[in-house]
């Protein structure tokens, strides 16, 4: 069942659609928010190493380190 303060990498990379690359930690954290992320795809952001990030495949291995 699926947690509500939880996301998976390809749920975060929906509400990251559009963002330009390399983005910091806070970057991919207020484009998702502007695109409406629930609750569980900010807790996951919040949660990613304070990093720049290359694209999505980097987000990708960081989401997937977090859980």
């Amino acid at each position: 069942m699926a947690r509500p303060d939880h996301a998976s990498a390809s749920e975060i990379q929906t509400y990251l659609t559009g963002i330009d690359y390399p983005a910091s930690k806070q970057q991919l954290a207020d484009h998702a928010e502007r695109q409406g992320a629930p609750l569980g795809v900010r807790t996951v952001l919040d949660a990613l190493p304070d990093d720049e990030y290359s694209g999505p495949a980097a987000v990708s291995r960081a989401v997937g380190a977090v859980e």
